[in-house]
């Protein structure tokens, strides 16, 4: 059973989902296979599928942060916040200065609240919001924590369209920023064009084509679950540390192993790795007066040894 992920360059036009039932169609059977974070089927760019053992480690590959290119439009809102929506909004891109553009853009990084586009998959009651939303009702979704890392022009502003890159991190939607965007300056925006180059170290320049991936086997394109660890700090176990977490077992910390520093903050999670496993843990404190900090399991997997 292949375990590993596999760099989809997913086309505009073409449903996350799709992406991932063509390669469960090029699969085994029993092969597990999921994604970690779907794009809009307006956008293109980078998806991560995750296959067999990959799939436990979704919730951390979501966690990376990610950068986007997107093609804006000043002077017109939509309902979507895209391209694919109905006007809602007119207003005078021509006074935009760049000036402006650039002070209102770098007002928007850090940490803030972002409140999602209604038509989106996110759901209220069990229900997707969009589909609230295209049957007349109201979504009434609350503003989320994002972080911006940045956000800049990349291109000058001409007949109302300008490019802007984004770094960010989990939950971020750039269509929304957008529309906040031309909110502060008054005149509406909406994104024409999206595209996800990276997610961590996993960049689409790397990435396969959904056509291509019938082309050879899937195996030899899967990158390692290792790969995954080195953007979170590290505990490089000990035998003995690893032969207890791979059996659900705590290890105090202080014998759990090497301590090598990530880019992303501890609170996304601690990764844990030995010759043959690895995965994220808690670090809880030990029982008793005094107790020492423990490493506790989270999600394990199993992975080849390091080359």
């Amino acid at each position: 059973m292949p375990n590993g992920l596999l760099l989809i360059d997913k086309p505009a036009g073409l449903r996350s989902a799709e992406c991932v039932a063509r390669v469960k169609r090029l699969v085994t059977k029993n092969t597990r296979v999921g994604h970690a974070g779907t794009l809009d089927s307006t956008a293109s760019g980078l998806l991560v599928v995750l296959l067999g053992a990959a799939t436990r480690l979704s919730d951390y590959v979501m966690k990376m942060p990610k950068t986007y290119e997107a093609r804006v439009r000043l002077g017109v809102s939509t309902d979507t916040c895209d391209a694919s929506g109905q006007i809602v909004f007119r207003g005078d891109a021509a006074k935009i200065r760049e000036e402006a553009f650039d002070r209102v853009l770098c007002s928007f990084w850090g940490t803030r609240a972002q409140r999602p586009p209604e038509i989106s998959a996110l759901k209220v009651n069990g229900k997707p919001s969009h589909m609230i939303t295209r049957e007349g009702g109201e979504a009434n979704l609350a503003p989320r924590p994002v972080d911006v890392t940045s956000a800049r022009r990349c291109s000058p502003i001409s007949d109302g369209v300008v490019r802007i890159s984004v770094a960010c991190g989990k939950g971020t939607y750039i269509r929304a920023l957008v529309r906040d965007i031309g909110e502060a300056l008054g005149c509406g925006a909406h994104t024409e064009e999206l595209r996800r180059l990276s997610i961590g170290p996993f960049s689409v320049n790397e990435a396969q084509t959904p056509d291509s991936l019938a082309d050879s086997g899937i195996s030899e394109k899967l990158r390692s679950l290792r790969e995954v660890g080195g953007e979170f700090h590290r505990v490089v176990l000990t035998a003995d540390a690893e032969k207890k977490l791979s059996h659900g077992l705590c290890v105090p910390l202080a014998e759990a192993g090497r301590y090598v520093p990530g880019n992303l903050e501890l609170r996304h999670g601690l990764c844990v790795e030995g010759e043959a496993m690895m995965g994220f843990a808690d670090i809880a404190l030990g029982e008793g007066r005094g107790g020492a900090f423990t490493l506790k399991p989270r999600v394990n997997v199993a992975v080849d040894a390091p080359k």
